[in-house]
């Protein structure tokens, strides 16, 4: 199954359009900035079109919780919801906050893999097999954690697209999403997008519908005295990925196109021209 997603409410009936088109599902919310969440009321709204709506809740501040947990307790009977956070879970869990919802899956603020590194072959090139394998694993292939996630609530899991960390989490036994092409690399508390704009949130939201590409220009370094920033090193450009910044969140770009066995493939609309967008899907899975 394909799922479209947008944070942007101007992208809703486009959107909607386009699943009707494909036979895709729809997801609205934001992974990562509680600015980007839409109302209840346009969640109501959306899933009188789609059925099965995902709704994206985020990583979130301890100043926003009870926004956010009021949010979810507020959403219609029947979504899908994808949660990014451990405290809002928990709250959800201790206050029977989950009932109601299709499924209720953990998502990639949740769900980490060292393999959402861009340079991570060049980190175990060194390593056994073993350790290879035990460090290309999610943090939900830990059965501990992976129970412990299941008794607040968790039936599904959401993770980037690439090759081995899908193969990891398959092996968990839940439904599993993999979200195409953008692999995120990192979140931040401080908003990159905010602080490159000179604005403070909410006032920069709209920043958020176009990703910005990033150049390594320089980087911290130990070595000097006092400790500095210089000039990266050649070795140093040849693993560096591009990077994209959408809002607070880093990704770079993957090519991996192993599907089999996943539940959904996620595409995020905010990072592709509207007009493409469903070409890009169809060559995506052309391939």
């Amino acid at each position: 199954m394909i799922e479209i997603r947008t944070s942007d409410s101007a992208k809703f009936e486009r959107v909607m359009e386009l699943c009707g088109e494909m036979g895709a599902g729809m997801g609205i919310g934001s992974e990562c900035c509680v600015h980007r969440l839409p109302s209840v009321e346009q969640v109501e709204a959306v899933a009188g079109h789609i059925d099965g709506l995902t709704v994206v809740t985020p990583i979130t501040p301890q100043n926003h919780y009870d926004r956010v947990l009021e949010f979810i307790r507020g959403l219609p009977a029947g979504i899908r919801l994808v949660v990014n956070d451990v405290g809002v879970l928990y709250a959800l869990h201790r206050d029977g906050g989950l009932d109601g919802f299709k499924a209720v899956a953990a998502g990639r603020g949740i769900v980490h893999t060292s393999e959402a590194c861009p340079w991570v072959d060049h980190l175990v090139r060194d390593e056994s097999d073993e350790v290879k394998a035990a460090f290309l694993q999610t943090n939900l292939n830990y059965s501990r954690t992976l129970e412990f996630m299941k008794s607040m609530g968790i039936s599904a899991m959401e993770t980037d697209l690439e090759s081995r960390t899908i193969r990891a989490a398959l092996t968990t036994g839940l439904p599993v999403a993999g979200h195409a092409e953008y692999i995120a690399v990192s979140y931040t508390r401080s908003c990159h997008t905010a602080r490159y704009y000179g604005e403070v949130p909410p006032g920069c939201v709209q920043r958020c519908n176009v990703p910005m590409e990033l150049e390594l220009v320089d980087m911290f370094d130990l070595s000097g005295t006092p400790p500095g920033f210089a000039q990266p090193s050649p070795e140093m450009f040849k693993v560096y990925p591009t990077l994209h910044l959408l809002g607070n969140t880093v990704y770079f770009k993957s090519d991996c196109r192993e599907t089999g066995g996943l539940e959904r493939v996620v595409f995020n609309a905010e990072m592709y021209d509207m007009d493409m967008l469903k070409e890009k899907i169809f060559v995506f899975l052309q391939h």
